[in-house]
């Protein structure tokens, strides 16, 4: 759910000598340094059914855990168009280059739906790809937790990735989202611990198409091989049958370090996955844009679906606007901006990680 934005640029004066040897601190960076509308990541975010379950999973899978608290206010029943929910939250931090993974549980939601599960091929299906150093203890988690592995030979696949060699598997959580496991080579700089970073992952109808949401509008630059490709290894890592295909692209966010990949599967039944925020298995993320009132503008123009209360934007604060939009595949994205005539906060050079730092 949404940050609690409050933490604006601070600087630390030095003198003498100390300043004379320390390195020019990185310019900071304005909007109109941004080509697109995205200027910085805020955290990405998965609705649970019971968030003390699905804490518990990922305590016991990758080691991460974070405090249960209550998000009381109106701020996330009009952004999530629900008059009368009960919010509680885990930010869970992700170490090394990853972010904050949000866990939400709505409760007095009437229209809440259980049990939605999407396959990996259907298009706005979400996923998140934790990087370790060691896929066992993870397996070993999985199967204590009992949940269902995706992998059709349900062991870790060995897959060449942009990270080296590597082992892979994907399975769900207590909700039914989808998880990836990967295991690469550590770099020199990873931090201690199992996990080492991750990316987020999103599965899209049409490539092509929607690069010109992420990419025209959003200003993401993708990379990837646009070709269809139907490895047999790969296939079996997403859990795909004999005859299907796939191709992926993948982007650096905006003023962060934050990735996402995009996965388009051909050769199989699809149905779009596309649920409500408060919904168990609901995913999205917590994006910084700039002009985001022209940018609702345009997207509603162009048909963009809108969740937020009356399909506008929720006064947050006094320095904070935002609205839940879906991507033309229907994953959910929280756009955070500034309300007309508030001056734009500045962003640093390297953005922090998560809630209140971007």
């Amino acid at each position: 759910m949404k940050a609690v934005f409050t933490a604006i640029l601070s600087c630390v004066l030095v003198c003498g000598s100390v300043l004379a040897q320390a390195p020019p601190a990185a310019p900071a960076q304005t909007e109109a340094d941004f080509r697109g509308a995205v200027v910085g990541f805020m955290h990405a975010i998965h609705a649970t059914d019971n968030l003390d379950t699905t804490a518990a999973f990922y305590k016991e899978v990758f080691g991460l855990s974070s405090a249960i608290r209550p998000f009381a206010g109106d701020g996330p029943r009009n952004l999530t168009d629900s008059p009368a929910a009960n919010l509680r939250v885990s930010m869970l931090p992700i170490p090394g280059q990853g972010f904050n993974f949000e866990l939400t549980e709505f409760t007095n939601t009437p229209t809440r739906t259980l049990g939605q599960q999407p396959a990996l091929g259907d298009p706005g299906a979400p996923h998140m790809k934790f990087l370790v150093r060691d896929i066992e203890p993870v397996m070993a988690g999985v199967k204590k937790m009992g949940h269902p592995i995706i992998t059709t030979s349900k062991a870790p696949v060995a897959v060449k990735t942009p990270f080296g060699d590597a082992r892979a598997i994907f399975f769900r959580d207590p909700d039914g989202y989808i998880v990836e496991a990967v295991q690469i080579p550590a770099p020199a700089d990873a931090p201690a611990g199992n996990v080492i970073g991750a990316i987020m992952g999103v599965t899209v109808r049409d490539m092509d198409a929607d690069m010109k949401f992420w990419a025209g509008h959003m200003g993401l630059e993708a990379t990837g091989d646009k070709s269809f490709a139907s490895d047999a290894a790969r296939l079996d890592l997403y859990g795909l049958p004999k005859g299907a295909s796939y191709r992926t692209m993948s982007a650096v966010f905006p003023g962060s370090r934050a990735r996402i990949e995009f996965l388009e599967v051909k050769g199989v039944p699809r149905k779009e996955f596309s649920i409500r925020v408060t919904d168990p298995g609901a995913s999205g993320m917590a994006i910084r844009v700039k002009k985001i009132q022209d940018l609702m503008a345009t997207l509603k123009k162009e048909g963009i679906r809108v969740s937020s209360k009356n399909g506008e934007l929720v006064q947050w604060s006094a320095t904070i606007v935002n609205v839940f939009i879906k991507d033309p595949n229907g994953l959910n994205l929280e756009l955070v901006g500034t309300p007309a005539g508030v001056p734009a906060v500045p962003f640093p050079g390297t953005q922090g990680r998560g809630r209140g730092a971007q």
